[in-house]
């Protein structure tokens, strides 16, 4: 930071007095720790033929034959991972009309001789055969005339002879996946047939192999009993003896899983909304007889959840197929623990501008449903009372009604009200004296609960920040004994704290890792990196020192919001000495309505009205420069859309909870949410 310190108590009391100047700080909600968690490995690449290469560099050193299917469609491919198990190779993607270099390579690596390519040419080239003839493979081709002739064809190259055989629906592919890692383990030839009629290349199949027993995965929507009957009339009559199914994709797949034997050891995941993870993973799987679970891309269902919850307690370790976007950290959280934690987001609103009116129209910019944007409505409303005492007192609005009012009307719109309490900007010794003392401590979390009861209020966000480094254990207790009396209700504690790097001896009172016990969520602050002279609000780098620093505390990074700012700051230059610098807060439009007595214009109106270049700094922060019609010269520094997704891709990379942002008081402005918004759905939806 751009300071130098008189003394370190006097100056941080002073710029967090500049930092209200421009807006009040704000706060964090809730997470549940895991009671059981699971080792979670993953295997992936850039593209799904990258995935599928890097389940056969998992899988085998080396591989005389191997099995090539194309990525793009599933029906030809559907069932070579029997093929797979019986030939000791890979199954491998590519492209319809070529073979693609990364797959190439891997074929060299393993050495391979022969490759049994699934499908006709719509499937897989002719000119894929000749580059594998110029790689010296030998390219072994097998078809028919659609997916249920080339399933055929597999089968019997796969297992000639069986008395056994599955039968799936060939026009869809997550049956099929379900029971292919058992069925290459146990060398079952898997067969495709029609919902209502069994197709002539199936039968002839059946025939052949000398198949007796079938057994059928999928509902009788899926596979009608009309197939069952056409069984038992061939001329060789074939009994089904078993029917796996569930209400779903999902719910069969856990059926399948349940109901037959696999090593459990290790439980292998894919997506249930697409193939190719799951076809490569497969003939891996199949290796060691190992389960494939399929996963939806959001909610879990029930049979789903169990099973997890199931394999996780018995030890099972768990290994992903497929990268971030086919399944996401927040997935990947819950595979691992069993704890749902959507991403939240905390969204203050800001006082003295129109009292609870005021906030209600910040409220107002989330469109419908709010759900979309926010979980978390936070109105700066509470502060500690100057007489050190233990009282609160009420902040922009003394009316308890209207209290109830914003409570209501946010509740009605399915988010969470929790009301922040602030240190006393008048006496900034008020945190010391109230805190060291445990009948004052007491008295407060009483007031709280009062406030909290009165109002029907969700929870609590505090936020102190004017108090002697000697305080910080003080601090500690006094969060323990508030969550010691709201958790039991089923009510949020958040705590907002300063940003913290390790370096600043003036914020030593926010002990981040004893206070991360006694809060549903810690929200570091991370904004405000710049005071005296113009510089950026929170830099992508600076944030990721603050948060590097709070893991190494031993912080559990899941209860952590980071902070988001959603205001600018224009900096104008004033050529004395002991102030070089004033700064206004802008938003990026000019706010509008009854939230302010004054209206300012945005960074928007700014950039027109100059008609300036928007230059960004290394952390993709976006500022410029301009002489206004008095001569004096400013300098802006604010956030965008850029700029904010450059900042939310840290939640992925520490696993955060969510944010917590200040403020929607600079949302008001419709061409402002429009912009603001929709990056917080992107990455916390």
């Amino acid at each position: 930071m751009l300071m130098h310190f008189i003394t370190n108590k006097v100056i941080s009391i002073f710029c967090t007095l500049i930092i209200f100047l421009s807006l009040t700080p704000v706060l964090p909600l809730p997470v549940q720790a895991s009671t059981t968690e699971s080792v979670t490995d993953r295997i992936y690449g850039n593209t799904l033929y990258d995935t599928a290469v890097e389940i056969s560099k998992r899988g085998w050193d080396s591989a005389p034959v191997a099995v090539l299917a194309t990525g793009r469609n599933f029906p030809d491919a559907l069932t070579g991972t029997v093929l797979a198990q019986k030939v000791k190779g890979p199954l491998l993607l590519t492209e319809s009309d070529r073979l693609i270099p990364v797959v190439a390579e891997e074929l060299k690596r393993l050495g391979t001789q022969e490759v049994y390519l699934l499908g006709g040419t719509v499937a897989l080239e002719t000119g894929i055969e000749e580059s594998l003839k110029a790689q010296g493979i030998l390219p072994k081709r097998l078809a028919g005339w659609d997916q249920y002739g080339t399933a055929a064809e597999i089968a019997r190259v796969a297992a000639p002879s069986s008395s056994q055989a599955i039968l799936v629906n060939g026009a869809l592919f997550p049956d099929a996946l379900s029971i292919s890692s058992y069925a290459a383990a146990q060398g079952i030839p898997v067969l495709l047939t029609r919902p209502d009629s069994l197709p002539t290349e199936t039968v002839e199949a059946l025939t052949e192999l000398g198949v007796s027993e079938v057994t059928l995965v999928g509902g009788k929507a899926v596979i009608k009993d009309s197939i069952e009957e056409q069984l038992s009339k061939l001329p060789q009559p074939i009994k089904v003896t078993a029917r796996y199914a569930g209400y779903d994709q999902y719910e069969t797949n856990t059926v399948v899983l349940n109901q037959l034997s696999f090593d459990t050891s290790k439980v292998y995941v894919a997506t249930g909304q697409n193939f190719p993870d799951a076809l490569a993973g497969a003939a891996l799987a199949g290796k060691s007889n190992t389960p494939i679970l399929l996963i939806p891309n959001s909610k879990l269902g029930n049979s789903t959840t169990a099973y997890l919850n199931e394999q996780r307690a018995t030890g099972a370790a768990f290994t992903i197929f497929g990268g971030w976007g086919v399944i996401s950290y927040k997935m990947e959280s819950v595979i691992r623990t069993g704890v749902v934690q959507p991403r939240v987001s905390l969204q203050y609103t800001q006082g003295g501008y129109g009292g609870t009116n005021g906030m209600l129209n910040q409220v107002t910019s989330i469109p419908s449903p709010a759900t979309d944007y926010a979980d978390i409505i936070a109105p700066s409303w509470y502060y500690l009372d100057d007489t050190a005492d233990g009282n609160v007192v009420g902040g922009w609005d003394a009316n308890p009604n209207n209290y109830k009012l914003f409570a209501s009307s946010v509740q009605a719109r399915n988010l969470k009200v929790l009301p922040v309490i602030q240190s006393s900007w008048a006496t900034p010794k008020t945190v010391d004296t109230v805190m060291a003392s445990a009948t004052t401590r007491a008295k407060l979390i009483g007031q709280i609960m009062d406030r909290m009861n009165s109002i029907n209020a969700d929870g609590i966000v505090i936020d102190f920040e004017f108090m002697s480094t000697e305080t910080g254990p003080y601090l500690t207790q006094f969060m323990k004994e508030l969550y010691a009396k709201l958790h039991p209700l089923n009510k949020l504690v958040i705590q907002a704290v300063m940003p913290r790097t390790g370096s600043e001896a003036w914020l030593e009172e926010f002990h981040y890792a004893d206070l991360a016990q006694y809060v549903d969520y810690l929200h570091i602050m991370t904004y405000d990196y710049s005071h005296g002279a113009p510089g950026p609000i929170a830099p992508v780098d600076w944030t990721k020192k603050v948060l590097n620093y709070a893991k190494a505390q031993g912080v559990d990074m899941r209860k952590v919001l980071m902070g988001i700012p959603y205001y600018g700051v224009d900096w104008t230059s004033t050529g004395k000495p002991a102030l070089p610098y004033t700064r206004q807060p802008r938003g990026l439009n000019t706010l509008y309505g009854t939230t302010s007595d004054k209206d300012i214009n945005g960074v928007t109106e700014l950039i027109a009205q100059y008609k300036i270049t928007v230059q960004r700094d290394a952390s993709q922060v976006p500022y410029f420069s301009y002489t206004d019609t008095t001569g004096a010269s400013h300098t802006v520094y604010y956030d965008d859309a850029q700029s904010w997704n450059a900042k939310m891709g840290l939640l992925s990379q520490y696993g955060l909870a969510g944010v917590g942002s200040w403020s929607l008081y600079w949302t008001v402005n419709p061409k402002s949410s429009e912009v603001i918004l929709p990056v917080l759905k992107q990455h916390l939806r």
